[in-house]
């Protein structure tokens, strides 16, 4: 760690962790998702891929009518709050999103009021994508804590991510072979 300290989990949080890191594979996402979203109290939690044009949805938990809204949504990246936490424009945590310069004119905005996302890094140094959640309203109580916890997720995202790249690589190279 930077400062030299180390950051703990609390206990909660940590047993949310072990519940996802036990599920079988297919459900580690879902119950990523499922766990940022309980313990943020948002309305929707989701993961996405970003190319330098566009942001997908790839998988969202949450009130119905958002999952509904946005599942396998693509849009372009410049009506994203990921893509300008990725920059550097916001931070990752944004309590009140009509509060922030850089997006509070943003269509989102006018939607949700609170932010909160982290790049899903791969080990090789990639961006995957991002782990967000958002509530409707401005969520002033969400921290430094809820962070950690989010990068925490990402992190088990991005192993998942990179299982599947090995078991299709696995699977190119024997359907190859065969």
């Amino acid at each position: 760690m930077e400062s030299g300290t180390e950051h703990r989990v609390p206990s909660d949080y940590a047993d949310a962790i072990d519940r996802i890191e036990a599920a079988q594979e297919t459900d580690v996402v879902e119950r990523a998702l499922a766990a940022a979203r309980e313990r943020l109290g948002m309305d929707a939690a989701y993961v996405t891929t970003i190319d330098p044009r566009v942001q997908t949805l790839h998988a969202i938990v949450g009130e119905p009518d958002i999952v509904n809204t946005y599942t396998g949504v693509v849009m372009p990246v410049e009506h994203t709050f990921c893509q300008r936490m990725l920059n550097g424009e916001i931070p990752n945590v944004v309590p009140d999103t009509r509060a922030e310069p850089a997006i509070r004119d943003l269509a989102a905005t006018r939607e949700f009021g609170g932010y909160i996302g982290v790049p899903v890094r791969l080990s090789d140094g990639r961006v995957h994508g991002t782990l967000c959640c958002v509530s409707r309203e401005p969520k002033l109580d969400i921290g430094p804590e809820d962070l950690r916890f989010m990068q925490v997720l990402a992190g088990i995202v991005a192993a998942r991510v990179e299982q599947a790249e090995g078991d299709m690589a696995r699977l190119t190279a024997r359907f190859r072979a065969g």
